[in-house]
């Protein structure tokens, strides 16, 4: 999964790429996306209906930004 994707949000584009999609497994462990925007690796976990940033994560994402990212990758299938 080395596609390079746009996401569009507030009037700009974002480029990143999709490293890693891991599925929910049937115990705790909630669906992930790794992405990699501007050299900078997010983890996105699946909360409900809705991506979040992971606690782990260097940097933090606004919501916003996330959503366009989640909708670019699920359009790009």
């Amino acid at each position: 999964m080395s596609q390079r994707l746009t996401a569009h949000f507030e009037n700009r584009e974002y480029f990143f790429i999709v490293t890693k999609q891991v599925p929910a497994d049937r115990g705790n462990s909630a669906e992930e996306l790794h992405i990699e925007m501007y050299k900078q690796p997010y983890i996105f976990l699946k909360d409900k209906e809705e991506w979040i940033n992971k606690d782990g994560n260097r940097m933090k994402m606004d919501m916003g930004l996330i959503k366009a990212v989640a909708s670019a990758v699920s359009d790009s299938k």
